[in-house]
């Protein structure tokens, strides 16, 4: 039985947000050991945080395809419907 669509996005989605927050304990850990410039702590930031947010609008736009799918899926088996009446 092939698991439905929403329900795959979902673990995905959880699984990705449990790696991120891996990510970023890691990189509060790892600044805290270490006594850094101010200017190296925030690019040590950007490369944790820019990739969380790129990945965001990643699967915001592909939660907003898939529905589109779906519910284009569902028009046109309403239409054969009509259709084959």
């Amino acid at each position: 039985m092939p698991v439905p669509l929403p329900t795959l996005f979902w673990i995905s989605i959880t699984l990705v947000v449990v790696a991120q927050l891996l990510i970023l304990r890691s990189t509060v850990r790892a600044m805290r050991g270490s006594p850094s410039a101010s200017a190296r702590r925030t690019i040590e930031w950007a490369y944790a945080v820019v990739p969380v947010i790129v990945l965001a609008v990643v699967l915001v736009a592909t939660w907003q395809a898939s529905r589109e799918h779906v519910t284009r899926l569902e028009m046109e088996a309403r239409a054969n419907q009509t259709s084959a009446s």
